[in-house]
């Protein structure tokens, strides 16, 4: 069993052909019409995600590897397959944004998706100052974050450090402006498959603006999550993301930690 990604509440599971869905307050199981074979989503791992909550209209279920979009409208009995100009590399996130389905590829590439009315896919232009070692993307309110991990040498012992910045992602301008977040935190996991969130003035339940919670693997109970304040270096392996799809042998069965947002699970988010 592969494990694909989490949305709406459901871990998002495949094996061959087959499919599941698992709701990870009820345990409730939802599974898929079968996939079309050879989909090679476990091969090199994949990634999915629903559009919608399972209860809502045309909610559908997305799954990629490499070549493909596998597309299941909830409800139906079948799959659409639409293939992906990735030269092969893997989508490391997806995300919803105004409308708009964006995603991240193994070159740390963006480029938006449309389902509708025909299906489409588009690199966008971004200018950079910097490469960035790992990305998220965040979605806060109308903005669309990335979330970035630079190096930085000798800040903490001599030692390579890393710090987390954040572009606002205004399509506008070139290049993305840097933005600072004002009573903000977000929440993102070491998984990229996993969902990510914002949240506005954390100080309410006793959490801190402009800092950054990472859900990560650890083996201990009492470090499944770390804050990192913004613009402040940490060291490396503080935040160290899964390479799913480089490991070897590849391991699509591993499960991080990850943060849920309970109203999503009800579809009032």
């Amino acid at each position: 069993m592969h494990y694909l990604g989490c949305s709406y509440g459901y871990l998002i599971f495949s094996y061959e052909e087959h499919c599941l869905l698992v709701n990870v307050y009820t345990g409730t199981k939802v599974k898929p019409p079968k996939l079309p074979p050879n989909n090679r989503l476990g091969y090199l791992c994949g990634i999915g995600i629903l559009t919608a909550p399972l209860n809502s209209p045309n909610s559908r279920l997305l799954l990629c590897s490499k070549a493909s979009m596998f597309e299941w409208q909830v409800g139906t009995n079948s799959w659409s397959e639409h293939p992906l100009a990735l030269d092969r590399e893997n989508i490391y996130q997806i995300v919803f944004f105004k409308g708009d389905i964006f995603v991240i590829d193994g070159l740390m590439r963006l480029h938006t998706i449309h389902l509708t009315p025909q299906f489409s896919m588009q690199e966008v232009a971004i200018k950079l100052e910097f490469a960035p070692l790992h990305s998220w993307l965040v979605v806060c309110g109308d903005m669309l974050l990335m979330v970035d991990q630079v190096l930085s040498y000798g800040e903490l012992n001599g030692s390579v450090d890393t710090t987390i910045k954040v572009f606002r992602l205004d399509f506008s301008v070139e290049p993305a402006e840097w933005v600072k977040l004002e009573n903000h935190a977000l929440f993102v996991s070491v998984d990229r498959r996993n969902p990510t969130f914002s949240c506005m003035s954390p100080e309410r339940w006793g959490g801190k603006s402009n800092c950054i919670y990472f859900a990560r693997l650890s083996e201990g109970p009492d470090e499944t999550w770390t804050a990192v304040d913004l613009g402040q270096p940490v060291l490396k392996d503080t935040v160290f993301p899964i390479y799913y799809g480089m490991v070897l042998p590849p391991d699509c069965s591993l499960l991080s930690s990850l943060w849920v947002f309970p109203n999503l699970i009800y579809g009032s988010g």
